[in-house]
């Protein structure tokens, strides 16, 4: 009985958080607006305990960045650039700031490799990835994944709610 009754205690309290963990507003505003002609670019923010970031940075160096390179290198992503803050504030709540920027959709390049292949290539010592990744993740306090589209100020309603619909259909 008590396993039932947590069982539905939980459902339930999923069912009133999920509303407020996502935002169905920002969710939705974009939905068809993604040009095909228009690079796809990511956000990923990290946030390290503090004083930790050099150390953080330098996980991130050995045992990520070679990917990303990888990735640059055969033309999937075109770039990857790594921010951090520039001065000491309460937000934004986050240390490092990467912008990768992959080719338009209708121009994106497929990898040789599989993601696993590409890591033993990269890292011939498994065991060595895996627990270099694990320290990195360990040492990350925040992680978070934002896509944005470029918003078209020339096209006949710029702006959030009209999707992009090709000329002629």
């Amino acid at each position: 009985m008590k396993l039932l009754t947590r069982a539905l205690l939980a459902v339930g309290l999923a069912a009133v958080a999920a509303p407020m963990a996502s935002s169905p507003a920002s969710a939705q505003a974009m939905a068809g607006r993604q040009l095909p002609d228009r690079p796809v670019v990511g956000v990923d923010y990290y946030k390290a305990p503090p004083g930790k970031q050099d150390e953080w940075l330098a996980l991130y160096l050995k045992w990520h960045r070679p990917i990303m390179e990888y990735q640059i290198q055969q033309g999937a992503t075109l770039s990857s650039t790594v921010y951090a803050n520039s001065s000491h504030s309460i937000e934004p709540s986050w240390d490092f700031m990467i912008i990768n920027i992959s080719p338009p959709p209708s121009q994106a390049k497929k990898l040789p490799l599989t993601r696993g292949e590409v890591i033993k290539k990269l890292f011939p010592d498994l065991d060595a990835y895996a627990a270099g990744e694990a320290s990195r993740w360990a040492m990350t306090v925040g992680h978070w994944d934002q896509s944005v589209i470029e918003v078209d100020l020339k096209a006949a309603h710029p702006g959030v709610y009209y999707p992009i619909i090709p000329a002629g259909k």
